[in-house]
């Protein structure tokens, strides 16, 4: 059983948008993650992409600082990617691809078009109302019905039902991940339930 649910894996192909409503909530954190289950724990090929504006991911690349794409344990990282560039990216030998949309409104519409939508965010008492003002925009145009979940490491409880219940979205809890490369056991099911 476990095999061919394996095996599944192997062959599908999915797109999954982490898309944050605000700097330093985590989003470039939860994609490198993900990406490093999808290798470490399935087996199957994986990358991050970077579409926002901000760069973060070549920082990681220690060997020739030059910005292009480059592989760290076994997952793919493309900083900076161009949207031009994405077709060649899809076509090419990832199963997972982790798209990293920053927060700057620019990878938008490709995030629209991702597999599984993330929306990360903070509830934190002095940041939630920029996740009430992302939700609160994007009720406006109506794609926040495609998200398939808020995501979120802080916040009681109480404020993450009221949020569900005022803006129809699912909200959930990401676990504390001290080091994205290495996944503790924990924090597996919440990886597996995600992509």
């Amino acid at each position: 059983m476990i095999f061919l649910r394996l095996a599944k894996k192997q062959k599908e192909h999915k797109t999954i948008g982490f898309y944050g409503v605000d700097s330093g909530v985590g989003t470039t954190h939860l994609a490198i993650a993900a990406a490093n289950y999808a290798v470490n724990e399935w087996g199957v090929p994986a990358a991050v992409a970077e579409l926002g504006s901000r760069p973060c991911i070549r920082d990681l690349d220690l060997c020739s600082q030059d910005g292009s794409c480059f592989e760290l344990d076994g997952v793919g990282y493309y900083p900076q990617l161009e949207p031009a560039q994405m077709p060649r990216l899809l076509n090419g030998p990832y199963r997972y691809l982790m798209l990293d949309m920053g927060c700057d409104g620019s990878g938008w519409q490709e995030f629209l078009r991702c597999d599984l939508k993330y929306v990360v965010a903070s509830f934190s008492p002095w940041r939630m109302r920029q996740a009430e003002e992302f939700m609160d925009l994007h009720e406006k145009d109506h794609s926040k019905n495609y998200f398939t979940a808020l995501l979120t490491v802080t916040g009681s409880v109480y404020e993450k039902k009221k949020f569900q219940r005022k803006y129809h979205v699912p909200v959930r809890t990401i676990p504390f991940i001290a080091d994205p490369f290495r996944l503790a056991k924990d924090q597996l099911s919440f990886f597996q339930e995600l992509i």
